[in-house]
């Protein structure tokens, strides 16, 4: 709905123009109606218009005055003069000035009401490129995040990234390159003595900090690769004390350590995938060679990364088996972890061992909410019960044995829990039906992979994320199109879709009408 003030000095065409005219089948309202330019220009120094539709000759301050001052305090202020015949010489100044339309008096009803529908057509499309506009600044940390997320994973080629960093104001890049990623230490049991809101703004604080920290050595921007990992691409010949530096500060101000594995350098762009990959390793090798440092290629020996990412993979497995209830398997997996365990020299280190596995363990059930200390009534701070075995075997039976009743309780809670999640899950989509929601947002927020949410989703629901998303977002605009007074236009936006085109062939596709079609259905 649009403001529109009135300004003639005649007081019969004033009523006239407020009573006769159907302002609300316009989307406009007359905000004031006044008889002189003087009352109009204190009018709008005390509020703000859309529309002045004002008469060229009144007493003391002309129309034509009255508008100038206007278009001074609101430059985008559209501007409809009326007139008699006899002033018609004075057009040529309002259509110089930016006048919306002149109308000549006596005034044809039907022609102002078409003018004053073509001046507010002209302000749905300023208003609709604003919210365009908005739209974007708000997602452009999104897209961002997303072209460095891509660059580093390999799915961008040099031409594509130079024209998109471009595009996205990240300036230029140049080679050669390094590729770090920084991940925060144990949080999946050093903040167990956390309430949930307090673990999540303590890993926030601190992934703000190493954030504005590499911002001056990133090439375009440090990338948000997950809940507790940062990515960079940073210059080839950055300097490794500055990267010491850091984990000593964030040691310094932080409960959590970092480490960091550093890959690279790559001479053209198209290497950084290469050298994400080598970072990934370096970081892979943390449980062998100790977390709170860096890593790279070179500080690692080539067994001792095999290991790792071969001990990571088992991990996997066994994740998987005890989530799917398959205990033999379970069996098999810790068996063939502990033949690692089994090599490793000092009673320290088959400790560290153990613990590393609680961790990868509890990271995994993570994904599905839930806190493997909490299942098996653990406190971090009495881990120490690892210790106390005499023996690797005595480890190995304990692992089994809780292992197992992890097992079982995930297969019980299975068959009420993913009810229960699904149905939050609903009602946050529903809460935020017009914003630019995606799998991945949503996952975020229950802290699940998106993998996985997305296939307890469709077991739950029996369709994709993406499908019933688009489905709940046409009900809802079927629901805002009963209401005359919302343009098209708005109706799309409010059902979360900034492209009225792709609403309407979406719409199409799922109710066999455009969205007009429909509205003028129900309308009969």
């Amino acid at each position: 709905m649009y403001n529109v003030l009135l300004a003639d000095d005649e007081r019969l065409d004033l009523d006239g123009l407020k009573r006769l005219i159907p302002w609300q089948q316009l989307n406009l309202q007359v905000a004031s109606a006044v008889n002189s330019g003087f009352a109009a220009l204190e009018y709008l120094r005390e509020h703000e218009v859309d529309i002045l539709v004002t008469d060229v000759r009144m007493p003391r301050m002309s129309g034509l005055e009255l508008a100038r001052t206007a278009l001074q305090l609101y430059p985008h202020l559209k501007i409809v003069f009326i007139s008699g015949f006899e002033d018609f010489h004075y057009a040529k100044s309002a259509l110089e000035m930016g006048a919306s339309n002149y109308i000549l008096k006596p005034m044809d009803n039907q022609e102002f009401i078409r003018t004053m529908q073509a001046v507010a057509g002209e302000l749905d499309g300023v208003r609709a490129r604003k919210s365009k506009d908005a739209t974007f600044a708000q997602s452009l940390p999104y897209f961002r995040n997303e072209l460095m997320r891509d660059w580093l994973e390999g799915r961008l080629d040099p031409v594509q990234l130079d024209v998109q960093m471009k595009e996205l104001d990240m300036g230029c890049c140049s080679g050669p390159y390094a590729v770090a990623i920084i991940e925060i230490d144990d949080i999946s049991w050093k903040l167990n003595a956390y309430r949930q809101d307090e673990r999540i703004a303590m890993i926030k604080r601190q992934l703000d900090y190493l954030y504005v920290y590499c911002q001056p050595l990133a090439i375009g921007l440090p990338c948000r690769l997950s809940s507790h990992r940062i990515g960079i691409v940073a210059s080839g010949s950055v300097d490794r004390s500055i990267f010491v530096d850091m984990l000593r500060l964030v040691q310094e101000q932080f409960l959590l350590t970092v480490t960091v594995g550093l890959g690279g350098p790559a001479a053209a762009a198209e290497g950084v995938a290469a050298a994400y990959e080598q970072a990934e390793q370096a970081l892979s090798a943390k449980m062998l060679c100790g977390k709170g440092r860096l890593l790279t290629p070179s500080d690692i020996h080539v067994e001792t990364a095999a290991e790792a990412r071969d001990m990571d993979a088992i991990l996997a497995n066994l994740f998987q088996a005890a989530v799917d209830y398959e205990l033999i398997k379970v069996d098999d997996c810790l068996t063939e972890l502990f033949r690692f365990g089994a090599r490793l020299g000092s009673k320290m280190t088959v400790y560290n061992f153990s613990i590393h596995i609680m961790t990868k363990l509890n990271t995994h059930l993570g994904e599905l909410n839930e806190d493997l200390y909490s299942m098996l009534g653990l406190e971090y701070t009495n881990l120490e019960v690892l210790y106390q075995f005499e023996t690797i075997g005595d480890i190995h039976a304990w692992f089994r044995r809780k292992l197992f009743e992890v097992s079982e309780m995930i297969y019980m809670k299975k068959q009420r829990k993913s009810r229960r999640l699904i149905t939050e899950v609903v009602q946050y989509i529903d809460q935020r039906l017009g914003q630019d929601l995606t799998l991945r947002d949503v996952a975020d927020h229950f802290f699940f992979s998106p993998n996985h949410l997305g296939f307890l989703f469709r077991e739950e629901m029996g369709e994709s994320f993406s499908d019933f998303a688009i489905r709940r977002r046409l009900e809802t605009a079927k629901t805002y199109l009963e209401d005359p007074k919302l343009k098209i236009y708005e109706v799309a936006k409010l059902a979360g879709y900034q492209n009225i085109a792709y609403f309407s062939r979406q719409f199409k596709s799922l109710y066999g009408m455009t969205p007009g079609e429909y509205r003028n259905a129900k309308s009969c």
